[in-house]
């Protein structure tokens, strides 16, 4: 018997880890075609695939995933060719072998990523401290996107219109945006059950305070609630001692400095409520809420605005830029839409349902609320995987994984 048995589950778990990382453009995959390298992972699944045995419920499901693909394909897609159609049929494919392996794969895979994502935010840290303390780093500027710009320092990248203006800049590793990295940081704690005992889980939280992402900061805090009191074990307790710390928090970012502080610029006054407007509500433009508010009066809200909303991709024409949120996806989706990937996640998690389950379908739900990605494989695939793991005994993941290796059943 060979001393190094070859896992042959490697292969999938990493093209799938890739495919996750196209989807929210993280730093490493700009250079790469995203219709291209998603195909090359559908080929690599293609195997595994077809050695699956599809149960009757199954078949259901993954038409209606298809379904749901094919409808946000026609809604989101500014020129339908070649290209944006081998990368949906790339998507589908992908997310049919993630929705259909077997249980010990999932684990297998999710267990893959959070490594993976604690890899690259702790490296990202690394550099990051060295960039506070004055370390000159190489770097260089980049328009990533028609919204995006940034400063890329190899290691990580800074929002390039921060740079100047800002004391501190907001972190966000390899991802985007400061909200990218804290909103799937808050996810992989609560599908890690925020065990603390295992100490790699502070690279998120690390990763989350450094993001100074309002978002973060209340995903996290609503991440523990919902823990602690479906895990249903000194909840007074867990409650009062996360009040405090709320209010010792608010009380500093009011009072250091007189309020002149970064946690009071970017997180405090952000909660402020201004002529009876949360402050830090600033998801979408006032060229979008036009649109959006006379589209609800007297526009197809069964079919939704449709691709035209982004009119020619341009900054000019599109109506959507610089908005996230579920207004957005609402908009263009529609109710159709709307009922369609609400079907999907019901059908994804019923399965599975416990306590933990329904509390991270809260987290969930309310991250997409911020931030309308149910279609980016990320975030897509982490909950597939968490309502999984969630559903199981505490110890059931460590065990599970303490084998040599899977087989893709």
């Amino acid at each position: 018997m060979s001393i190094i048995k070859f896992n042959r589950d490697l292969p999938a778990v990493l093209f799938i880890i890739l495919a996750m990382c196209m989807s929210m453009e993280l730093y490493f995959t700009w250079r790469f075609p995203q219709s291209i390298i998603n195909f090359a992972c559908a080929v690599t699944l293609l195997p595994y695939l077809l050695r699956l045995k599809i149960s009757r419920q199954s078949v259901w499901l993954i038409v209606l995933l298809i379904l749901n693909f094919v409808y946000n394909y026609t809604h989101n897609t500014v020129s339908f060719s070649f290209l944006p159609f081998l990368n949906l049929a790339s998507l589908i494919i992908i997310s049919t072998f993630v929705v259909l392996s077997s249980v010990e794969f999932k684990i297998k895979l999710l267990r893959g990523f959070d490594l993976f994502m604690k890899v690259i935010c702790c490296t990202s840290l690394v550099g990051w401290l060295l960039y506070l303390v004055g370390v000159p780093l190489p770097h260089y500027y980049s328009d990533t996107t028609d919204f995006y710009s940034h400063e890329v320092y190899y290691l990580f990248i800074v929002g390039a219109n921060n740079i100047v203006e800002e004391l501190l800049p907001r972190f966000c590793g390899m991802f985007l945006e400061p909200g990218h990295i804290g909103s799937t940081c808050c996810l992989l704690l609560f599908i890690n059950r925020f065990n603390f005992k295992d100490k790699s889980n502070y690279i998120y939280i690390l990763a989350i305070v450094l993001s100074l992402s309002l978002a973060a900061y209340c995903l996290l805090f609503i991440g523990l609630c919902l823990h602690y009191f479906l895990k249903g074990a000194h909840i007074i307790k867990y409650i009062l001692f996360m009040g405090v710390f709320a209010a010792a928090f608010y009380v500093f970012s009011l009072t250091y400095n007189d309020g002149d502080n970064i946690f009071n610029e970017k997180i405090v006054s952000r909660l402020m409520f201004v002529d009876g407007e949360l402050s830090g509500d600033n998801r979408t433009s006032m060229l979008f809420d036009a649109y959006y508010d006379d589209w609800l009066k007297y526009g197809d809200i069964l079919n939704g605005y449709g691709r035209k909303a982004y009119g020619d991709g341009t900054e000019s024409t599109n109506i959507l830029y610089g908005c996230a949120s579920y207004k957005r996806f609402f908009f263009i989706n529609g109710i159709i839409g709307l009922v369609l990937v609400l079907i999907l996640y019901w059908s994804l998690f019923y399965k599975y349902r416990s306590n933990q389950v329904w509390g991270f379908v809260v987290l969930y739900v309310i991250c997409n609320m911020i931030r309308d990605y149910p279609f980016r494989l990320m975030w897509l695939y982490l909950f597939i995987l968490g309502s999984v793991v969630l559903s199981l005994p505490r110890n059931a993941m460590m065990s599970q994984t303490k084998a040599n290796s899977y087989d893709v059943k």
